[in-house]
């Protein structure tokens, strides 16, 4: 049985789906677009959309977007 943190966060998950949404091979595919956006001073997820709203529910692409920033910056 879950446990109620569980299913208001399940919930939140569905209720956050969107109509057309992009997986992590995809998102993984275009990081480089948007590091290249967010290093032009643009707003990368009003760029590009699905890459921003993929990167907001996955920790695992978060990460390596992260990782591919440090990258950029030397450090």
């Amino acid at each position: 049985m879950l446990k109620r943190g569980e299913v208001v966060k399940l919930v939140k998950a569905v209720a956050d789906t969107r109509e057309v949404e992009i997986g992590c091979h995809e998102c993984f595919g275009q990081l480089d677009r948007f590091a290249e956006a967010e290093l032009s001073g643009l707003d990368a997820a009003a760029s590009l959309p699905l890459v921003g709203d993929h990167l907001a529910k996955c920790a695992d692409c978060h990460s390596t977007l992260e990782a591919l920033r440090r990258a950029v910056r030397g450090t």
